[in-house]
């Protein structure tokens, strides 16, 4: 009879420990919960610390790559760090740049000591759900994000990755904007004539004398946080689905009709239409400040005939040689 009210004791002690484990297990579970649906979905840094306690006269300059473009957004940052003088902060809209090439950049403008770096995960923004067309990714949308990303400043550079910059940066961030948005390359008048033409095929709503190129921006960020340019920027880019052949540059194009300020070729010269351009503009003399090699002929896949040395001569002196080398220069075409 003792034996079996100690058996019975034993069985309530272990019935009570068996819920008193299951209540602190619900309980942590609970817990993990709220810290995960509760924690806002951000960027790799916080918005108010990026431009915090940077030198007078810092000029910010914002560029996208995914793994694929890494190794040519740090030749891009390295051209620009080699003639310029005033401070320069980076930041890089990262499309899924892997850890250990992140250290590779850092490690390849390690000696410019006029320089800040951060690299921008682009997670909240679901750039997978936007289209992918011809040579163009996906990333190539984070342009529509500056101005929510660092919404405090006032003007921003942004430059593509296939970029080598010649001269001091410094002259394209102090180009007069005259109260316009944006300030962008007219690409009729000295590189392809047909933007106008062909954006109206496809969207002939357009109304625009001019068709701007949207690899160089020199962009108002105010004005932007004033017409809320990415919530547009977003719902044109749903209701084209694709439709036009260069999708992000021609949603720009649509918001920025006829109100841009026209940056000159100096700004974004293209070599690969140089031929076109000198019968443009036969008294013009060539002299750019920014390189850019537009289309998806690069001169790491392609012997340019014009302004390659620039980009080799970035390129020799880059942790990157050996990767390009044999990733990127497996064949190569010529023009």
């Amino acid at each position: 009879m003792r034996m079996i009210k100690k058996i019975q004791r034993l069985k309530k002690i272990l019935r009570a420990e068996i819920k008193r484990v299951f209540l602190l297990g619900m309980c942590i579970f609970v817990l993990i919960g709220c810290l995960f649906f509760c924690t806002e979905k951000k960027s790799s840094f916080e918005n108010t610390e990026v431009f915090v306690d940077l030198p007078a006269g810092a000029i910010p300059v914002f560029l996208a790559a995914d793994e694929n473009y890494a190794p040519f957004a740090s030749l891009l940052m390295k051209s620009v760090l080699n003639n310029t003088a005033s401070f320069v902060c980076f930041v890089v809209m990262d499309g899924g740049i892997k850890a250990k090439t992140k250290k590779l950049i850092e490690k390849d403008l390690e000696k410019y000591p006029n320089k800040k770096l951060y690299f921008v995960g682009m997670e909240k923004y679901d750039l997978e759900n936007f289209p992918s067309i011809r040579h163009y990714t996906t990333n190539t949308f984070s342009r529509y994000f500056i101005h929510d990303i660092a919404p405090e400043l006032k003007k921003v550079i942004y430059l593509d990755s296939d970029i080598i910059v010649r001269k001091d940066i410094k002259e394209l961030y102090e180009q007069d904007m005259g109260g316009y948005p944006i300030a962008a390359l007219p690409e009729i008048k000295y590189f392809f004539p047909n933007g106008v033409r062909r954006l109206k095929m496809s969207y002939p709503k357009f109304q625009g004398q001019e068709y701007f190129n949207a690899g160089v921006l020199l962009i108002d960020v105010q004005k932007f946080n004033q017409m809320g340019f990415y919530k547009k920027a977003i719902d044109l880019t749903q209701k084209l689905n694709g439709k036009t052949r260069c999708p992000d540059q021609d949603v720009f194009n649509i918001l920025f009709e006829n109100n841009f300020k026209q940056l000159s070729a100096d700004f974004n010269f293209m070599p690969i239409r140089m031929d076109f351009y000198r019968k443009a503009n036969p008294d013009s003399k060539i002299d750019p400040v920014v390189l850019h090699y537009a289309t998806s002929l690069k001169p790491w896949n392609t012997n340019y005939s014009y302004f390659q040395k620039d980009f080799e001569d970035v390129l020799r002196d880059s942790v990157f040689y050996e990767v390009v080398k044999k990733k990127y220069r497996k064949k190569r075409s010529k023009f």
